[in-house]
C-alpha cells in the first residue's frame, strides 16, 4: 500500500498541478482494468511474434475468451496453420491439427508441449486479463511505470506505457502496452529483454460482449 501511495505522490510531482490526472500513466493503466471488469467475452484477431535465442514464431491468430477463463485459438497463418487450442471452464484443454490431419480432437494436459508458444506461455494466457495483470503485478513489485509519447496504432490514437526493472525467473526488463485512447483497451504489447524485441503482440477486429456460446470452448 506504501509503495503505490509512494509511486502516485512521485508521478504528481513529476508531472506538476497542470498535468491531467486521467493522463497520468497509473490512472491509464486504471482505465485499462476498469475496462477489463465490463468484457465478459471478446473475439479478435491476433498477430504473435516471438524470438527466443536464434529462434522465431510470427503467427497470425483468432482468438476467442469467455469468463471465467475459457479460451479458443485457431492458427490463421504461420508455423501449424489450421491447428486450433481451447480450453473450457473446467480447465479441459483440447487441440487439432490444421489440414487433412485435424479431423480428431485430443485431450491435452497443461504440460503438453503444444500448449506453449516458444517463450513457454500457455495459449490461454494470451488474454488480455492475463496481460494486464502481468503489468499490475511488474508496478506493484516496483517497476518504474511512465508514459511515453502517444502513438497512432493501425489508425487508433493510442496512449503508450512502459513499465521497465527486473524480475526473478525472466530476462524481460522492458514492457510496453499501447492503449485506445476512446475505449481503453490494449491494442498492442512489445517486450524486450536489454535491447531485443522478444515479444510482440497485436489485437485487432475486436468485438465485445458478443454473448460467445460455451460449445465454443471445446473441440
Amino acid at each position: 500500500m506504501l509503495r503505490g501511495t509512494l509511486l502516485v505522490a512521485v508521478l504528481i510531482l513529476l508531472t506538476g498541478p497542470g498535468y491531467s490526472q486521467e493522463k497520468q500513466p497509473t490512472a491509464i493503466l486504471q482505465s485499462v482494468i476498469q475496462k477489463w471488469k465490463s468484457i465478459q467475452d471478446y473475439h479478435c484477431k491476433m498477430q504473435s511474434n516471438n524470438r527466443l535465442g536464434d529462434k522465431t514464431d510470427k503467427k497470425k491468430i483468432e482468438f476467442w475468451f469467455k469468463r471465467k477463463h475459457q479460451v479458443r485459438m485457431q492458427v490463421l497463418d504461420g508455423e501449424k496453420k489450421g491447428s486450433a487450442l481451447t480450453r473450457n471452464d473446467e480447465g479441459r484443454i483440447k487441440g487439432k491439427k490444421g489440414g487433412l490431419l485435424g479431423v480428431i480432437a485430443v485431450t491435452l494436459d497443461e504440460n503438453d508441449k503444444r500448449i506453449f508458444n516458444l517463450r513457454g506461455r500457455k495459449f490461454y494466457r494470451a488474454d488480455w486479463g492475463s496481460v494486464i495483470a502481468e503489468t499490475v503485478q511488474r508496478v506493484k513489485s516496483g517497476w518504474r511505470l511512465r508514459r511515453l509519447g502517444d502513438e497512432t496504432f493501425n489508425g487508433v490514437p493510442c496512449f503508450v506505457l512502459e513499465a521497465t526493472g527486473k524480475e526473478p525467473g525472466s530476462k524481460v526488463t522492458r514492457d510496453m502496452i499501447w492503449v485506445d485512447q476512446t475505449n481503453h483497451l490494449v491494442l498492442r504489447r512489445k517486450q524486450y529483454e536489454g535491447k531485443t524485441l522478444v515479444n510482440e503482440v497485436a489485437w485487432w477486429d475486436i468485438e465485445l460482449n458478443s454473448n460467445l456460446d460455451d460449445d465454443l470452448f471445446t473441440l
